[in-house]
């Protein structure tokens, strides 16, 4: 008899360890969906719900790193979102000091975990130019930044957010420090290219695509002689993936527009778009 009952617990608990692991990993599919939908809308209440629900699964032994990697982007997401919906200072560098202690915690983690290490490297590169007061500071933001995002490129150099991520840097950065606006925009074509379909029923991340054409209409909109005409055609090319996408519909539309106008009224002052990365 006692035999009998040790080889149903030895049945029972890996069922039931099993169990557990779909359940989690369901919670995850059901917040990546809600978290992905929220960063589009701008609904900031909403980001920080979905991250309070996915804290304890941080814990998780098998899925805890996805848990780390989704809080992260909520609190990312509430400081990019949060740019343009005026947020105190004070609060976006809070919401990018939890976002990076996340992606780092992801990034141990799983060492491959090439999404993880490249967001950690654009949240570090943000503390670095506009929080670091210090500029000793500012340079181990930097260094940080740089060894993610090569750690990020040769595990997954093709992987659409690392692309992303890359682009970023060189758009971002002064001629002198390496930045290379003409090279960004290559990289960005590149992420259209290989950028999947999403995929509703994996907890991985799997946005890239509408990021692409909105990162590459932000440059061509903001580069020294503006390319308003493919800027434009790009800006739609994301809406129509992302039609709730506030920050494309908004203000970077309405931007181009005016930029249109601007140019067939030379008069008329020029005024700087919203930042997005």
């Amino acid at each position: 008899m006692r035999r009998i009952v040790w080889i149903l617990l030895l049945i029972a608990v890996p069922c039931w360890s099993a169990a557990q692991s779909t359940a989690v990993e369901r919670t995850l599919v059901a917040a990546k969906a809600q978290l992905m939908s929220a960063d589009y809308r701008a609904d900031l209440p909403r980001l920080a719900r979905v991250r309070a629900q996915l804290a304890p699964l941080r814990e998780d032994p098998h899925w805890g790193y996805l848990a780390d990697y989704w809080t992260g982007f909520a609190s990312w997401r509430m400081a990019i979102n949060g740019v343009a919906k005026n947020m105190r200072k004070q609060d976006i560098k809070a919401n990018l000091d939890d976002a990076v202690a996340d992606f780092e915690a992801a990034a141990r983690l799983r060492a491959d975990f090439a999404d993880a290490a490249a967001a950690a490297a654009s949240v570090h590169s943000w503390l670095g130019y506009a929080f670091a007061d210090d500029q000793t500071i500012a340079r181990v933001h930097y260094q940080r930044a740089t060894e993610l995002l090569e750690r990020a490129l040769q595990s997954a150099p093709d992987n659409p957010r690392v692309l992303w991520v890359q682009g970023g840097f060189y758009l971002f950065k002064p001629v002198e420090f390496g930045g290379d606006p003409a090279h960004a925009e290559k990289i960005y074509e590149r992420q259209a290219q290989v950028a999947p379909p999403l995929d509703a029923n994996s907890p991985l991340p799997d946005w890239g695509k509408p990021e692409a054409w909105m990162s590459l209409a932000f440059a061509h909109l903001n580069q020294t002689e503006p390319d308003l005409i493919s800027a434009r055609k790009e800006a739609h090319v994301a809406l129509g993936l992302q039609p709730d996408w506030h920050y494309v519909r908004e203000i970077l539309i309405p931007q181009i527009d005016a930029a249109i106008v601007r140019r067939a009224s030379p008069r008329a002052e020029f005024q700087q778009p919203v930042r997005r990365q």
